[in-house]
């Protein structure tokens, strides 16, 4: 499907001021401003750097726009994921911008983490972490909060699903109580249908990328489009 070329009019009367920004231009237009905020946003997709760009740059905008950002790591370190980001040309600092939560170094062996983020023992230490998100939340309490969870799939997978659905409703309850939109990132074709259908009945919305053969397609359900998307130099462009 050929979509004549987008930019942004900073006075575009669509772009809704209530929205998160998506961090890309073009699909912000689409979506009239961004992810609904307050709101919890799944993103499903294949093993791709194109998924995980999403993320990249719902952050960066955050940073962008001087709001909190509580990223958290579960399939790499933070250190992994600002070197990933960097390779597409999206930069994430490490500071009071962003807090990354680490629940990937424990796995390793390695306690500490980095000095510099909150380490959790791990993606099955739901306790632990829903205690450092709700820190998170209370140190920024007034502030615009964008959260990500890098990757949903990582706490399904060492999880038990009574317990991860618990997690999920009393945390995004939470998050959603304090105005934050959170982004969940979840790969495509790994998990229990039945298990995907209970944590998408929790989103508030739901985006897929599909692989087309070497070309990939963002599923918009809002707009009942499919949306060609690839990786330039300054992250993801819709083509």
């Amino acid at each position: 499907m050929d979509l004549p070329p987008l930019r942004v009019d900073e006075k575009n009367p669509i772009l809704k001021k209530t929205k998160a920004g998506t961090g890309i231009p073009d699909l912000d237009i689409m979506l009239e401003g961004g992810y609904q905020n307050p709101g919890l946003i799944m993103v499903t997709g294949p093993t791709c750097t194109e998924k995980m760009a999403f993320a990249f740059h719902f952050a960066h905008e955050g940073v962008v726009k001087k709001e909190k950002v509580i990223y958290i790591a579960a399939d790499s370190s933070p250190e992994d994921l600002i070197n990933k980001a960097s390779s597409i040309g999206i930069e994430l600092p490490v500071g009071k911008e962003i807090t990354f939560i680490d629940c990937y170094t424990a796995t390793l062996g390695n306690k500490e983490g980095g000095k510099e983020h909150i380490s959790v023992a791990g993606p099955s230490a739901l306790n632990d972490l829903s205690i450092a998100i709700n820190e998170a939340i209370k140190e920024n309490s007034g502030a615009k909060i964008r959260v990500v969870f890098h990757s949903l799939s990582s706490f399904v997978l060492y999880n038990p699903t009574d317990s991860l659905l618990k997690f999920l409703q009393v945390v995004g309850g939470r998050l959603k109580n304090a105005e934050a939109t959170a982004l969940m990132l979840v790969e495509e074709g790994m998990h229990e249908k039945q298990l995907i259908s209970s944590i998408e009945h929790m989103m508030d919305e739901k985006f897929a990328i599909h692989d087309t053969g070497g070309t990939f397609e963002l599923n918009i359900p809002e707009v009942a489009v499919q949306v060609p998307i690839r990786i330039s130099a300054s992250g993801i462009m819709v083509v």
